[in-house]
């Protein structure tokens, strides 16, 4: 019989028997929009370029759990903080797996921490990463993350040869420095490889290029509906020599792992002075049990997390600064204030810049870089055999069927009325904020001295593990930036300023 024709009928078939063995607990299901037979809620998702709008718009429907119904498969989103920190932290020794992604495994999933399933490689890869990316280790990454944010806020002012937002996206070379311990690199265009059709372009002399393409090579692998395969479980057994998905796949877990491999061994043989995060995992006892092909996916995994992350949260705070010359105006008195004109903003001063620090925490809840969070399934451990296994759960009176996947809509989350007031969708650093009784400046709020003030971090074990590293970029990116230019919603040019320097105006 025909493979595809084979797969069909066995995916009927299986439908059918989950529609008539449904047991009296998934009438308790959480509320959900109503779909179609067979494919369920998957006609009204396919080709919506932005979910999370959709999602936010049924929380108001449904609630807090929305389900839905993906062709037979369990899909929940999460739309709330309390039900992300109730299932995600509280019960994260259960809710810490990933939905099993066919061709993801293929390209390489397995060895990457924000894709792995859950399980002893992924823990050991995790606590690795955890004890380089820590926050009392962070700080020794300082000196690189005050170097790349003044290159960046010079290229703002004096690099007429690029673009704005060729840039903003060398920006993420911070990214770089830290992990492999390289400087200023260049970044020619940005995540041109999306069809896995065509080759992976891996350019040698192009670091960031080649480690943006890795990123959107597996998250066009995670897209609903890409990939038949992820439908049709059955057409795995398809041998590669029949299906083109699966030969570029394994093509492209090898070129990875090549050019993975090539950029950790250059940090830990080039980094004398061990300040790299390379050269960091090198010497870590805690990553002693870890190959050093793990050693490599783990570092190369974590840059390819945080270069969409770090361009795309700078690219919506100059945008900020553009819509709200007020905010920008009352950041940069606080400069005044704190640092004056005679040097730089550094990593001193972060405790006497509230303001500043306010205005991270507002770009990452009003604009979260990824709206929606690779999905989560239930498990259970079993210390017998040390395997682990999908399991029902129940949340505020809602059945949670095994092998459901769980979706975190960050983006509603960080836009909560409840949380956040009825101005959520403002860009307001001050509602983290409180006057000084004592001098009448601003201050954080005390719940926000040691809290985010946003959910875009994640939550429990798959929660960021690189967030200390990023939430100290993003302060001296920024601040640097607004210390060093004023930005103005002109032509493109460069101005001199008797106030504070040049002035970039970055809207042409």
């Amino acid at each position: 019989m025909n493979p595809l024709l084979l797969g069909f009928v066995a995916f009927a078939l299986v439908l059918l028997l989950r529609l008539y063995s449904r047991d009296g607990n998934r009438k308790l299901l959480p509320p959900g929009p109503p779909g179609v037979p067979i494919l369920g809620n998957l006609p009204q998702l396919v080709g919506v370029s932005q979910l999370w709008h959709t999602f936010d718009k049924w929380k108001y429907e449904y609630g807090s759990l929305t389900f839905l119904n993906m062709a037979g498969k369990d899909v929940m989103v999460l739309n709330t903080k309390a039900a992300a920190m109730e299932l995600l932290e509280r019960r994260s020794a259960i809710y810490s797996d990933r939905p099993r992604s066919i061709v993801a495994e293929y390209i390489g999933s397995r060895m990457a921490i924000p894709f792995a399933r859950y399980g002893k490689p992924w823990q050991n890869m995790r606590r690795a990463a955890h004890a380089v990316l820590n926050a009392r280790v962070s700080s020794q990454y300082h000196p690189v993350q005050i170097e790349e944010a003044i290159i960046l806020a010079h290229g703002l002012l004096y690099d007429k040869s690029s673009t704005l937002l060729e840039k903003i996206n060398g920006s993420a070379s911070t990214v770089i420095s830290v992990v492999y311990g390289k400087r200023s690199l260049s970044f020619e265009k940005k995540g041109q490889v999306v069809d896995p059709d065509e080759e992976l372009h891996l350019p040698e002399s192009d670091p960031l290029q080649s480690l943006s393409n890795i990123g959107h090579r597996f998250t066009s692998s995670l897209y609903p509906g890409a990939y038949l395969v992820e439908v049709l479980p059955i057409l795995d057994y398809v041998p590669a020599t029949l299906a083109r998905w699966k030969r570029n796949a394994q093509r492209d877990f090898g070129r990875i792992s090549e050019t993975f491999q090539k950029f950790y061994d250059d940090a830990v043989r080039n980094d004398q002075q061990r300040t790299s995060l390379c050269a960091s995992l090198s010497d870590t006892q805690l990553a002693s049990g870890l190959t050093n092909a793990e050693k490599a996916w783990v570092t190369g995994s974590i840059s390819v997390a945080a270069l969409e992350t770090t361009s795309t949260t700078l690219s919506f705070f100059l945008y900020a600064m553009i819509q709200h010359p007020n905010v920008q105006e009352q950041a940069q008195k606080e400069l005044d204030r704190v640092v004056g004109r005679s040097r730089s903003p550094n990593f001193t001063d972060i405790a006497h810049l509230p303001y500043i620090r306010a205005i991270v925490k507002e770009v990452l809840r009003w604009q979260p870089a990824i709206p929606l969070v690779v999905p989560r399934m239930a498990m259970e451990a079993s210390m017998v055999h040390a395997f682990y296994f999908a399991q029902d759960d129940w949340y505020e009176g809602n059945f949670i069927p095994k092998g459901t996947a769980l979706i975190l809509n960050l983006w509603s989350m960080n836009r909560d009325r409840d949380i956040y007031g009825p101005d959520v969708d403002q860009f307001r650093p001050e509602r983290f904020l409180q006057k000084s009784e004592e001098k009448g400046e601003y201050i954080l709020q005390a719940e926000y001295e040691n809290e985010d003030g946003h959910c875009s971090f994640g939550f429990g074990r798959r929660g960021c593990v690189g967030k200390y590293v990023a939430d100290n970029a993003l302060f001296i990116d920024m601040a640097i930036i607004l210390w060093a230019l004023r930005i103005e919603p002109k032509a493109f040019e460069i101005k001199t300023s008797t106030k504070r320097g040049p002035t970039h105006d970055l809207v042409k």
